[in-house]
């Protein structure tokens, strides 16, 4: 394999990577996972109680209690309250509601369990040293595995628990990483290229220009005695500009730098075009997972 296929096989790996933890935020909702990150929490209210142990929705037979609906829609509301500056649980906030409770189930509730349920069809199996390494990951997140212990603690969850949310993930995301696969297989000319990418001349001077003018801008503002920005954020901005484009910062001139400039910019272009399509893609069987599934509601 040439080194051309090489970095064109690690931008599609990239670029399905980055598509998957964009959809995870829609698809992919452990209530354990969660609520270790703050996001729900104990919202349920005591006049919610009598629901808590109905079934509010079914999806292909797999029920939903009220507790586990209320949970998020609550944490939803709250979100949704203080951004807006509305009550909605106002009569003229009735039809918004509704819609939030659609929104809620479908995202948070109806998606994730389609997705689980095709994976599940599959045999998909998760393998003991991706769920650990899957934990390390979030133990990293919390500053080590001592305070995300303390976290599971303080929102009682159990590592099984955990565990079982991780294996959830996983799976899901496994299935989805197969269903595009089959489907740009299947559908070759869909698929996004390096060679179908062009950058012109103009556009290439525009970045190479934009670059040297925030540069020189984020410099300037350090050399302030009284800086607009803090200087510690200034000084971190000037940092990331070296990282990332010290080979066109130390150049020369324009023409110099050209050629990688154009195979950077002609990669992220790929790497974009290739998220928007695989996110069509996998919206698209979504909706037809929805469209197909015996789904009943009760809220």
């Amino acid at each position: 394999m040439n080194n051309d296929s090489t970095e064109d096989i690690k931008q599609i790996k990239n670029s399905r990577k980055i598509v998957y933890i964009a959809i995870a935020a829609v698809v992919i909702i452990g209530l354990g996972i969660a609520a270790l990150t703050g996001v729900f929490g104990d919202l349920t209210e005591p006049e919610e109680a009598a629901e808590n142990g109905e079934i509010v929705a079914t999806v292909n037979g797999e029920e939903i209690t009220g507790a586990e609906f209320n949970q998020v829609l609550e944490q939803q509301k709250m979100q949704y309250e203080m951004q807006q500056g509305v009550d909605l649980d106002s009569e003229e906030m009735a039809d918004m509601l509704s819609d939030l409770k659609e929104h809620v189930f479908e995202q948070h509730f109806a998606v994730p369990i389609l997705l689980e349920q095709k994976a599940k069809e599959m045999d998909i199996d998760v393998s003991e040293e991706e769920i650990e390494e899957r934990y390390q990951e979030y133990a990293t997140q919390f500053g080590g595995e001592e305070a995300l212990k303390e976290q599971m603690a303080t929102v009682d969850i159990t590592r099984d628990e955990l565990d079982q949310d991780i294996i959830r993930e996983l799976t899901i995301h496994s299935y989805i990483e197969g269903y595009l696969e089959e489907y740009l297989d299947d559908n070759p000319e869909e698929q996004i290229d390096q060679e179908d990418i062009e950058v012109g001349k103009e556009e290439l001077e525009n970045q190479y220009q934009q670059v040297l003018s925030q540069y020189d801008q984020v410099s300037g503002m350090l050399e302030e005695e009284d800086p607009d920005m803090p200087r510690e954020q200034l000084e971190m901005q000037l940092s990331q500009l070296e990282e990332q484009y010290g080979y066109i910062l130390e150049a020369e001139s324009f023409e110099e730098i050209k050629e990688d400039l154009e195979k950077e910019m002609i990669e992220d272009r790929v790497t974009r075009e290739r998220q928007q399509k695989e996110t069509e893609i996998l919206m698209e069987h979504i909706d037809e997972l929805l469209k197909e599934s015996e789904i009943e509601t009760n809220f």
